[in-house]
Formats: C-alpha cells, structure tokens, sequence
C-alpha cells in the first residue's frame, strides 16, 4: 500500500520536539481505503506508527493521492 500510495503527506507533529509524519493514503488487497503513518528513521527507512481505516479528515487528500494513482 505505501509503495502505490500515489503521494506522501507531511504532517506536523502532534507535540513540540516530535517528528513531523509522513501520510500515506491507499487502499488494501480487499480495497478498504486507509490511512497509514510513520516517522523517518535517523538510521534510515521508516517506521510505521499508526493504520487504520481512512477518516473523513483525510478523504480531500485520499481522493487527491487517488487520482495521482490513477
């Protein structure tokens, strides 16, 4: 899902002295539209903190990563 997400999202961080998130908004094997987010590692990669089903709150940027997959 991260791989084809079509586009990455910055968000800031929730407190002062944590690490902005990367976004990513796809969908699953079975086509559930979700929501996964993660931090850039100091060493490299990434590390996935939070996936759920997609809320309403990010749908605008989905539908906007959607077309870019399309």
């Amino acid at each position: 899902m991260i791989q084809g997400c079509g586009l990455v999202f910055l968000v800031p961080p929730p407190a002062p002295g944590l690490d902005e998130r990367l976004l990513f908004l796809g969908d699953d094997e079975a086509g559930a539209a979700l929501e996964v987010m993660a931090v850039e590692l100091e060493i490299g990669g990434i590390l996935v903190i939070h996936a759920m089903e997609l809320r309403a709150r990010y749908r605008p940027h989905y539908d906007e990563a959607r077309r870019r997959r399309t």
